[in-house]
Parts: structure tokens; C-alpha cells; sequence
């Protein structure tokens, strides 16, 4: 890894105004069907969700906002909403608007908070910055709310490993948290907005101290493996990029425990132990100990007969000396700087944009579990022994601005020699919902053809792709070479050209050629990880 990457440093972030220009620059086109919007909507919703899980509050508002544009504006005006099946999916989504504007009134503060510690941080440098952005990669970041405020910036493609290790990590704290909420009988709409700070720590204080404690932790790892030699001024050994991962160590929270005072710490055991107290006057005992701290630190059995008649004001002389209080040593600065380098308290981990499309957007790095693949040829064998397409959704989860795929849904399915048209689709995205997954794209075989996006296959993924720019589509050829691709619409031209295409035979051509591009890295968002775990769901019901 190289310096100028360790180097890099997040934008100023953006305001309210800004979030909100963002959140209205998208374009909505009645020639995707009603359906699509829905979910797309539903989508945001889970997006907004998750940001807010990785702190990442700039881009949950950006995500709220564009959720309540698309249902109060954009969907209301498409010709299909008249329809009985689109009223029944968008009427849930109307229901839920006056909870997501109060949850944008709630990250307001968190965002203005985010600008004034930005604002309060540069004035405090010692060195003036250059303030707008010196290179396109800044230029893209500016526009990017994952990449602002308080932020630690990794680059995906030198730290595969370290995003698998850390997204695995968070994936068994969410579904440990999931479970508790439902047990806890918790209605899943309070889910949003008890992640964010306040509400968390009123709503389980103690939990959220230990997972702030060891998510500090974590990041004070990240920043020792990833800091140069010569800014730490290790002696031991070089650091190495690639060995991230091996030399990562997570540390576990450890529960508190009461107490316990026994016998054997120096404490008598009950009262008759203790000496007699020297004989005075029955006056009226102070009800706190004059020095507490002695009472901890020096018990009292040993304490010297004190003379009857020694005045009273003078009996505190005749004490053991305590040790010396805040009293007794200069104040202590409120500056905490002088402790060992650690991150503060708020800072995340983001990684970068693992590419940008054509018209320069961001695209998050997708990681994919490299023997999903095979799994997936393996369910599909007998379909494929018999020259008849299969498909299967790729389900997963962002965590540090990185997508994990997690999960291959089976849908039930129409399979023909040509193409594999899913069934019963409100139960698959139900379960999503129901399972805290995102839809991040799709996976199906071409039995008898080589690997191509077909224009039905284009016409598919520009559906998934719409609203999620970072959704995939997998081809497998098992009887050609290459056997497999993973593929993207271009953006420009391939979206627009094919989301304003009204063609609707099956397979037609399309008057432009370059549609769809590979996906996969280098030159790609996508990286296959044989560390990441994954499940196969089958939704089949015949």
C-alpha cells in the first residue's frame, strides 16, 4: 500500500442543503414499472438503516429524503399507480412518512453537530489545508457522505481481507441485536431510529458502552496496522499491507461484574473484629466518613489509641496521612492528547468507492463470496443437464460502505431454454425485509449459449440497477469459455438507453453497443473473497 492511499483524508461534510440537493438529483422514469419504484423505495428505507448502524449519518438523511421524495412526489405521478396490486404496495410506504420526517428531524442536529466539530478541527491545525478539492478522486469524494466528517478511509482493493474480517464481525453484532429486539418484542419501525446515539443509550445504556469500548478498540488496531513506520516509530517490525489481515486481532467485550468484597481483601469481617472506639462524648456522627478514601485504602484495625483529652479539632493530626488527593496534586489538564495515540470517539472506518460510473458517481466495493459460483451451478445442475435457464438473487449487507453478499435467495421461478422469469416475487423481497437484507443483484446460467447479456438480460438488470448503481448480474456458461461474467450496465449511455427502451419482444437489438461493461476488479467494484460466508435460501414451492 502506498503512502499517498494511508494518506487519505475524508471531505468537510456536507450540510443539510447540500443532502438535500443530492437527494433530489435522480431520475425518475415511468417506463420502469410501479413495482420497481416500490422497492426501490423499500430499498432506501433499508439503506437509511444501515447507515445509520455504521454512523454514517450524512447518507442515511440523503437516503430518507430521497425515500419521501420518491413516495410523496415521483410514484404518485406514474400512469400504473391507479392499478389494485401497485396501491396495495405503495400504501405501506405513504403509512410510514411521518415516521421517516421525524427521523430526518432527529439526524438534522447529528449532521449540524458534524459540521461545527469539522469547522472547530480545521481551525485547531496547525497547517492551512488546501480547501476545495486538489485531485478527481476529491472531487468525487465531496459528493460522496460516506466519505465526510470524522471518517478513516481504506481503499478496498489493499485491504480485501480487513473488510471481510470486519464486515463478519458486524454481521454477528447485528444479528445479535436483531434477535434481542424481537424477543424484546420491540416493533421493527422503532429499529431506525433507536440506532442512532441518544435513543440507543436510553434504550440499553450499558450494551452501547460496551460496543462504543470495543469498536474503539477495533479502530485503534486499524490505525496501528495501517499508520507508516515512520509516523509510529515502531522498532519491532515493518508494516506490511499485506499482512493485514493475519496480525488483526478483535478484541471481545467483556461483561461487567459486580463487586465483591471479602474477608480476605483486609476489611473485618463484621463489627465485633473492629477496635473499640476511644471513649468521647455520644455527639452526632457525621454521616459520610471524614476520609473515604482512607476508609478504602487504609483500613482502619491498625489506627493508634488516641488520647482522651486531645482536643478535637486537633484529632485529624493524629491520623494515619492519606495519600494525596486531587486536593493535594495540580489540576489535570482537560486535554486528553497526552495519552497514547487512539482515534476519537466517533470516528468510523469507510472504505472508498471500490469504482465510478461513467458519469463519475461512486459505486461501492461489492464483495462476493468466491464459491457462491459453484454452489449456484451446483443447485442449477439438473435445470442445465436439460438446456433450461435457472436464476438466483444475490442478498446482502453494507457495513463501512462496503456491499457483502451474504445470501443466495432461490425464487420460484419459470424456466424456459431462453430465459427464467421469477414468481411469487412479494415473498421474496418479504423476506429480505424480514431478514435485514438488500437485493444487490442477480446470478442465472445460460445453458446452450455463450456468456452475453441478452437484452432481456440488459432489460432485468436495469431494474435492479436503477436505484442500487452497484447491482450486479452474474452469467454462467458452464459449456463455454469464459464460463462465467459479472457484468454492469454502463452509465452512461447503457441505463438510460435501456431503462427508455419500449420494445417488448423478448430479444431485440438495441442501437448503441456499449451497454454493459465486466464489473469485477481491478478495474471493477467486485471482489471475490474465499473468507466470506454465505447461506443458500430456497424460496421454491414446486
Amino acid at each position: 500500500m502506498s503512502t499517498t492511499t494511508l494518506a487519505m483524508r475524508p471531505t468537510k461534510p456536507q450540510s443539510v442543503k447540500e443532502l438535500v440537493a443530492q437527494a433530489e438529483n435522480f431520475s425518475f422514469n415511468v417506463n420502469i414499472p410501479v413495482k420497481h419504484w416500490t422497492r426501490a423505495a423499500e430499498t432506501l428505507y433499508q439503506e437509511a438503516s444501515f447507515a445509520i448502524a455504521d454512523g454514517d449519518y450524512g447518507r442515511a438523511y440523503m437516503m430518507l429524503l430521497r425515500h419521501s421524495v420518491l413516495v410523496l412526489k415521483s410514484i404518485p405521478s406514474h400512469p400504473q399507480i391507479k392499478d389494485p396490486e401497485n396501491k396495495k404496495a405503495y400504501r405501506p410506504l405513504v403509512k410510514r412518512i411521518d415516521r421517516v420526517i421525524r427521523d430526518l428531524e432527529d439526524l438534522k442536529p447529528e449532521i449540524e453537530l458534524a459540521n461545527k466539530e469539522w469547522e472547530r478541527m480545521a481551525l485547531s491545525k496547525a497547517s492551512a489545508e488546501p480547501s476545495g478539492p486538489t485531485s478527481k478522486y476529491a472531487e468525487f469524494a465531496a459528493r460522496d457522505p460516506s466519505l465526510s466528517g470524522n471518517a478513516r478511509i481504506l481503499d478496498a482493493f489493499d485491504n480485501q481481507d480487513l473488510a471481510v474480517d470486519l464486515a463478519q464481525k458486524e454481521l454477528v453484532r447485528r444479528d445479535t441485536f436483531r434477535r434481542a429486539t424481537r424477543q424484546a418484542g420491540i416493533p421493527e419501525e422503532d429499529l431506525l431510529t433507536r440506532r442512532m446515539g441518544g435513543r440507543w443509550d436510553q434504550w440499553d445504556s450499558q450494551a452501547r458502552i460496551g460496543d462504543d469500548v470495543d469498536l474503539q478498540r477495533q479502530m485503534e488496531a486499524t490505525r496501528r496496522a495501517l499508520d507508516s513506520a515512520q509516523e509510529r516509530q515502531r522498532a519491532d517490525h515493518d508494516y506490511r499491507p499485506s499482512a493485514t489481515s493475519q496480525t488483526y486481532n478483535y478484541p471481545s467485550i467483556s461483561r461487567s461484574k459486580p463487586v465483591e468484597f471479602e474477608q480476605s481483601s483486609g476489611y473485618p469481617a463484621s463489627s465485633a473484629s473492629q477496635p473499640s472506639r476511644p471513649p468521647k462524648e455520644p455527639v452526632h456522627p457525621p454521616k459520610k466518613p471524614l476520609y473515604p478514601s482512607d476508609d478504602l485504602h487504609q483500613p482502619p484495625p491498625y489506627a493508634p489509641n488516641v488520647p482522651q483529652k486531645v482536643p478535637l479539632t486537633q484529632y485529624k493530626v493524629l491520623t494515619p496521612t492519606p495519600p494525596p488527593t486531587q486536593i493535594d496534586r495540580p489540576a489535570i489538564p482537560p486535554k486528553l492528547e497526552v495519552a497514547p495515540p487512539s482515534l476519537p470517539k466517533k470516528e468510523r472506518l469507510t472504505f472508498k468507492p471500490g469504482a465510478y460510473l461513467e458519469n463519475g458517481d461512486p459505486v461501492r466495493s461489492l464483495f462476493l463470496p468466491k464459491n457462491l459460483r459453484q454452489k449456484f451451478l451446483d443447485i442449477a445442475a439438473d435445470n442445465t443437464r436439460r438446456g433450461l435457464e435457472m436464476c438466483g438473487i444475490l442478498c446482502g449487507t453494507p457495513i463501512n460502505n462496503a456491499l457483502f453478499v451474504r445470501c443466495l435467495l432461490i425464487p420460484d421461478q419459470i424456466c424456459t431454454s431462453d430465459t427464467c422469469e421469477t414468481e411469487n416475487e412479494t415473498t421474496m423481497f418479504d423476506y429480505c425485509i424480514n431478514e435485514d437484507l438488500l437485493v444487490l443483484g442477480w446470478i442465472h446460467t445460460h445453458p446452450t449459449q455463450t456468456c452475453f447479456m441478452s437484452s432481456r438480460d440488459l432489460h432485468t438488470q436495469s431494474g435492479y440497477q436503477v436505484m442500487m448503481p452497484e447491482s450486479i448480474a452474474i452469467v454462467c456458461a458452464p459449456k463455454f469459455d469464459p464460463s462465467h461474467g459479472i457484468f454492469r450496465l454502463t452509465h452512461p449511455p447503457g441505463l438510460d438507453h435501456v431503462l427508455n427502451c419500449t420494445r417488448t419482444e423478448t430479444f431485440h437489438q438495441h442501437s448503441i453497443n456499449n451497454l454493459y461493461c465486466e464489473a469485477e476488479q481491478p478495474q471493477g467494484h467486485v471482489y471475490e473473497s474465499d473468507k466470506l460466508d454465505f447461506y443458500v435460501h430456497d424460496l421454491r414451492t414446486k
